[in-house]
């Protein structure tokens, strides 16, 4: 399926770590995290939400001082703590069954995509490189993981982390490099629902706006120009037929849905403040967004927004910085 992907083996003892942890290994992670490292839960959310009465999610937050990956369970309305170490946990991504999730994480020095079995596996560093290997973005298939690496690119250790887009094929611990320019700075990377099409925004260079590439052919395809602008993917799930982007506008940050059809954008948060990343509930009725409504803020919430916006309530808005939130998959 991926042609223009080169591939090389992991090590004999990854593929050990790994396949333990796909197979059901779930030695326990530590002792649970004191209760004052746990995000507040908004209960008004609750009763304005339907998704979040049926419907886990994962998501960072800095409550007890750095990134961890916490999950709201929504049969009990409780949120517990996944990541228990003294680093930086970002960006979870849950694998098309929800038995999984992977993460970035620093717990070896650098950055590292980690894959965890719920809710009390063993991390296992999945893409164990020198450099740094971050966002990463399961597959709807479940059989693979995108993410970014900087990987043969030049980094001094501050700023933006430029790189290339890589691929792990799960069961089979293969990494391949997709043959793609370098990007200046990564954001969310997409999927499209058959696994075929990868989504994703570039900036600087003139080439501001939003990407497809066919992973089949190896072809990328500019779908939408956004000269001047900072663009980004703004949810891993879109449905068929879209891509959703969020840009810089004189009125925040907004999150649009970009039609594949016709070109047209429709606007997807409402007025005022910035809101970056969003992940679509399992029926599509309702949207988890990471956003700062005072768009002079530095600290962000996650907020549920219906589709149809009829509503739009804080989830997720204690003093700590929440983001990246993202819903767990039926197939379960």
């Amino acid at each position: 399926m991926y042609g223009p992907i080169g591939l090389m083996n992991f090590s004999e003892k990854q593929l050990v770590a790994i396949s333990f942890a796909l197979l059901g290994g779930c030695a326990t992670s530590g002792d649970s995290a004191p209760d004052s490292a746990i995000p507040g839960l908004n209960a008004e959310s609750l009763q304005i939400c339907d998704s979040l009465r049926r419907h886990d999610f994962v998501f960072t937050s800095s409550a007890d001082g750095d990134r961890d990956i916490y999950l709201f369970d929504a049969q009990t309305a409780t949120i517990r703590k996944l990541t228990e170490n003294d680093v930086e946990d970002h960006w979870p991504t849950w694998s098309h069954d929800g038995r999984m999730i992977a993460y970035q994480s620093q717990s070896d020095g650098n950055r590292e995509i980690y894959i965890q079995v719920m809710p009390d596996g063993v991390p296992v560093n999945s893409s164990q490189h020198e450099e740094q290997d971050l966002v990463p973005s399961w597959s709807p298939n479940g059989e693979y993981i995108v993410y970014y690496s900087s990987r043969g690119i030049d980094w001094d250790g501050t700023g933006p982390i430029g790189g290339q887009l890589y691929v792990m094929r799960v069961q089979g611990s293969v990494v391949g490099k997709i043959q793609t320019d370098a990007f200046t700075s990564p954001s969310m990377i997409a999927w499209s629902p058959d696994s075929s099409t990868l989504f994703y925004a570039r900036y600087g260079a003139g080439k501001e706006g939003i990407y497809q590439l066919d992973l089949k052919t190896g072809e990328e395809t500019a779908l939408l120009a956004l000269a001047g602008r900072f663009p980004g993917v703004a949810s891993t799930n879109p449905a068929a037929g879209t891509v959703d982007y969020y840009v810089n506008t004189d009125d925040g940050v907004v999150i649009y849905q970009l039609s594949l059809v016709d070109g047209t954008s429709r606007r997807l948060t409402p007025a005022g403040g910035l809101h970056y990343y969003a992940d679509w509930s399992p029926d599509r009725r309702d949207l988890l967004v990471t956003s700062a409504q005072d768009a002079t803020g530095q600290l962000y919430d996650i907020r549920c927004i219906a589709a149809d916006g009829s509503y739009d309530v804080a989830v997720i808005d204690d003093l700590s910085d929440a983001r990246s939130a993202a819903w767990r998959p039926t197939g379960r």
